[in-house]
């Protein structure tokens, strides 16, 4: 599976990508929205990781910017955040994100999270 990261702490963008190459994942990264949409349209990932706080342009406008690209219709945009009230999580669904998952992350679970998100059973 071909995963993007955009998340605006270097630190978290590092070891989401270790998680996930340990699992068998193909990643890419950014810390900037804006620069991350060409980026993502290139390399055409699965699933795309988004911090929801972030400068310039946040997850939930990553999302939906996202939404507009026919290309990336078959792609799930999975929202990683600290905020782990409902409100965010209906205002990510509402922008388009096929799931939330909140952080501290746990190491032991999150590449089977982002994959149960990206490809949900059946597919």
């Amino acid at each position: 599976m071909k995963v993007y990261i955009v998340d605006d702490d270097p630190d978290m963008a590092v070891l989401m990508t270790l998680l996930l190459e340990r699992a068998g994942c193909e990643v890419a990264s950014n810390v900037a929205g804006s620069e991350a949409l060409p980026e993502i349209a290139k390399f055409k990932p699965d699933c795309v990781l988004t911090d929801l706080m972030m400068a310039q342009m946040d997850g939930l406008e990553l999302c939906r910017e996202l939404q507009k690209m026919k290309t990336m219709a078959d792609m799930a945009v999975i929202v990683v955040s600290a905020r782990s009230d409902d409100y965010w999580r209906q205002l990510a669904k509402d922008a388009g994100a096929a799931g939330y998952i909140t952080k501290p992350l746990d190491p032991e679970t999150f590449a089977s999270q982002v994959e149960g998100i990206a490809r949900p059973a059946g597919t």
